[in-house]
């Protein structure tokens, strides 16, 4: 419930606070969560809740503003508007400005990380279960236990959350977010006579994302 929802959607939070619905055909839109996460892999499910129409649900995340954000997207079938093509399958994008198509993944301020148009689109009236794990060196995403893009580079802190473009009833549902276990780990100093540390170990717990 504290989360935000952008233009061009409408975000519907259950009683329980941990499922979103979006129920409009827009413009691209988000619902942003309240804090930033680096560092962090998220786990959830899923899934769009009809037959009508086949565009674009995902992911943002590392979002800082419009002109600063990494996204992930899925289009359930290949589909020409207007002369310009979209295809079925993923796309890794890093947002850097205003001048951006995200229809076909193109302008001077989109950068593709990386794509995969020969899988399956997405299946109506179906649950997936996805994963992200996000560092400042790589991210990694899965999605039924499938690897879709493992991508290195250096990445910044940013708010996480959920996408869609021109299509209609997608659901988000109880997501988490643990410690990455791909995160680079932090050197420790050596002790010295004026200094000594004293080392614990640090239990990762997960915590469920409240939106």
């Amino acid at each position: 419930t504290n989360w935000t929802g952008t233009s061009g959607g409408s975000w519907n939070v259950d009683a329980s606070g941990t499922s979103v619905l979006q129920t409009i055909n827009g413009e691209p839109t988000y619902f942003l969560s309240d804090s930033n996460y680096i560092n962090t892999q998220f786990d959830g499910t899923f899934g769009v809740e009809t037959r009508t129409d086949d565009d674009y649900i995902g992911f943002v995340f590392g979002y800082n503003n419009s002109s600063d954000f990494l996204l992930f997207d899925w289009k359930q079938t290949d589909q020409n508007y207007s002369g310009e093509w979209a295809y079925s399958g993923f796309t890794l994008s890093h947002i850097t400005g205003s001048d951006v198509d995200f229809w076909n993944h193109s302008g001077t301020d989109i950068e593709v990380l990386a794509s995969d148009y020969t899988s399956n689109g997405w299946a109506d009236n179906t649950t997936y279960n996805f994963t992200l794990d996000f560092t400042t060196t790589g991210i990694k995403i899965d999605i039924d236990n499938v690897n879709i893009f493992n991508v290195g580079g250096n990445f910044n802190t940013g708010k996480f959350g959920f996408y869609n473009y021109s299509q209609q009833n997608v659901r988000y549902t109880g997501f988490e977010e643990t410690v990455s276990p791909t995160a680079p780990t932090t050197s420790v100093p050596e002790p010295t006579s004026l200094a000594i540390l004293a080392l614990g170990m640090i239990g990762l717990a997960s915590r469920k994302l409240k939106i």
